[in-house]
């Protein structure tokens, strides 16, 4: 119940470093509830600390949609989590296909053809050119 009386099990476990676990406990709180969005938010996030970037993209993404139902996450936090996840999934891709990290960032515009990262999703496929792959 910690998620309705303040900080949910899953964020207590990121906060601790304890990624694994908070993968685990978000799991179980997105199965309790399939139309709120902040379990796969909170997954996301420990993915991303476990440098599991395209399981935390898949999981924003699909927060970002159930969320034009929802109308609970914080946009510019999400925008930026989903962008850092598609950045870091882009530059592992980048190290055997630019074509591959390309079509990554390429998703960020359909995603959020409003988001906050549209500049950086179309300068990034140069830099990690200009970089030999993955920068």
């Amino acid at each position: 119940m910690a998620g309705r009386y303040g900080m949910s099990f899953a964020a207590k476990m990121i906060q601790e470093g304890k990624y694994a676990e908070a993968v685990e406990e978000a799991t179980r709180a997105a199965s309790r509830d399939d139309e709120d969005p902040t379990p796969l938010v909170e997954r996301a996030g420990a993915y991303a600390w476990l440098e599991r970037y395209p399981d935390a993209v898949k999981d924003l993404e699909a927060a970002i949609e159930l969320d034009k139902t929802a109308g609970v996450l914080e946009i510019d936090v999400v925008d930026d989590a989903y962008f850092s996840a598609l950045l870091g999934a882009a530059k592992v891709a980048a190290r055997t296909s630019l074509e591959a990290a390309d079509r990554l960032l390429a998703r960020y515009r359909t995603v959020l053809p409003d988001g906050r990262h549209l500049a950086d999703a179309a300068a990034w496929p140069e830099r990690l050119r200009a970089a030999g792959g993955g920068a």
